[in-house]
């Protein structure tokens, strides 16, 4: 077994690919051979220890895969041997072999490849609770996803189309947006180079009904002001760096909630929910309403180059690292 290691917290360029020994399972997990690993800036900060998982060195980074179950715990009825699955976890996804617990563990899409498995978890499951279960949105709504370029914007976009409501997708680069028009977003905002309220006017888009939020900063207050009555604010992520003080006031204006997601920490507590939420978007993936896919895939031993490149965000989509 070949895995990849934090041995101090640092930059990605101190990861290590060495050798190691094959774990022992337990009665509740399967053991997988990892075919692909999804590739997320959640695994960046991990390896400086700023997330909010702060595993002590050594260890792996990864936060999902794909593979084959090449063994399963006596106390395991939901899967068996030979079964393609996906799998999320805390961390401990960089290895060309892994050991999950059974519930976390879940039968890919058919006809799904395994390189598009192993990055759609993180990135579609996020989207959808944010989408479904916080901002329950329904058809015909209008949507503000703020970081519409990274992974969970561009699920967004497409889960979003799918269940029927508009989408207006903002980021900061134009090139970048023009893909998020290709997946399916009826307006695109270039939160940078423009005001953003300003936009919405523009495109008489004045009153929003939910925002999803991958930035914080600046941008997710003027969307706030642009809250519907009865709009919801989902806070997903603070890729700005800047973590917004949400004028409370404004809420109370608009009977308007404001929700938070930490999207790894549910998928632990509420398995079986999130089984669920990968079942429906199988049927929209069966449906051709979803259509996830890779920006880049590197090689598991070259996971360094792959966070380097995730870091200079040259990236529209997702990243994964492929075993070989």
């Amino acid at each position: 077994m070949y895995r990849v290691v934090v041995k101090k917290y640092g930059d990605p360029d101190t990861l290590e690919y060495i050798k190691a020994d094959s774990e022992r399972i337990n009665n509740k997990s399967v053991k997988i051979r990892v075919h692909a690993c999804g590739v997320n800036f959640a695994d960046i900060l991990t390896i400086k220890g700023r997330y909010q998982e702060r595993p002590r060195p050594p260890f792996s980074p990864g936060l999902e895969i794909s593979g084959k179950i090449i063994k399963v715990g006596k106390n395991v009825s939901n899967h068996k041997v030979g079964d393609l699955v996906m799998s999320i976890m805390k961390y401990g996804g960089y290895r060309s072999e892994v050991i999950v617990p059974s519930e976390n563990t879940y039968k890919v899409p058919e006809k799904m490849p395994l390189t598009i498995a192993a990055g759609f978890p993180v990135t579609y499951g996020t989207a959808y609770s944010a989408l479904v279960t916080k901002a329950k949105i329904k058809k015909g709504e209008i949507c503000i996803i703020l970081g519409a370029t990274g992974g969970v914007g561009i699920a967004a976009i497409e889960i979003a189309k799918a269940l029927g409501a508009k989408v207006i997708a903002c980021g900061g680069d134009d090139t970048k947006l023009k893909s998020c028009k290709k997946k399916g977003a009826d307006f695109v905002i270039n939160y940078k180079k423009n005001i953003l309220r300003n936009e919405l006017a523009r495109i008489n888009a004045k009153e929003i009904n939910v925002v999803i939020d991958m930035i914080g900063g600046q941008s997710c207050l003027d969307s706030i002001k642009s809250l519907k009555w009865n709009g919801r604010l989902v806070i997903v992520g603070f890729a700005s760096g800047t973590i917004p003080d949400i004028p409370a006031n404004r809420l109370l204006l608009k009977n308007a909630s404001a929700l938070g997601l930490y999207w790894g920490e549910l998928a632990h507590r509420k398995p079986k929910e999130i089984g669920k939420d990968f079942l429906k978007l199988g049927n929209l993936y069966k449906k051709q309403l979803i259509n996830p896919s890779n920006h880049k895939i590197f090689k598991l031993k070259n996971a360094n180059k792959a966070l380097n490149y995730l870091l200079e965000r040259k990236n529209i989509g997702k990243i994964v690292l492929e075993v070989k």
